[in-house]
């Protein structure tokens, strides 16, 4: 079974939730330095923009820790089997989502801006709800794999 079927990922092993808590601490410790009387000479440095910046710093740190505690994880399996796309993402035991392989028509691949999203379409065209960081990011690789392992299930590319 392809790699690409079998997709798992979690906050500890994601360099963004690294990169999020280290940028939100960034805010923080930048709110708890500044002193407005050395810092600010041009310009006015207000009281609620150091606690906008940290307090928002503080979330995102926040946050990111949550997620590195607790392991959120996410991901995706291709059952060929049960004809059966299953997906997870939340903290462990993550419930899973599974969405019919029969139920797919189209996958749609939208490179129209720099951020390449796929979308998976029912017959009737309605989008099928599947989180973008639930796939690998190979996904031209992955629609192809699919479309070649359930025939019925066409690719489209959308660029400029």
């Amino acid at each position: 079974m392809s790699k690409l079927f079998d997709y798992r990922k979690n906050a500890r092993t994601s360099p963004m939730s690294y990169i999020i808590l280290a940028m939100g601490l960034v805010f923080v410790f930048t709110a708890w330095t500044i002193n407005p009387a050395t810092d600010c000479v041009e310009y006015s440095c207000p009281l609620w923009l150091r606690g906008l910046g940290g307090g928002l710093g503080a979330l995102f740190a926040l946050g990111a820790a949550s997620a590195l505690w607790k392991g959120f994880e996410y991901g995706s399996r291709v059952d060929v089997t049960r004809r059966a796309l299953i997906w997870r993402e939340g903290y462990p035991p993550a419930e899973e989502h599974v969405i019919s392989m029969d139920e797919v028509s189209v996958i749609e691949i939208d490179s129209f801006s720099d951020n390449t999203k796929l979308r998976l379409l029912d017959p009737q065209g309605k989008r099928i709800h599947l989180p973008d960081q639930c796939l690998p990011s190979q996904y031209e690789e992955w629609a192809r794999l699919v479309s070649q392992t359930f025939p019925h299930i066409v690719v489209k590319e959308n660029s400029f």
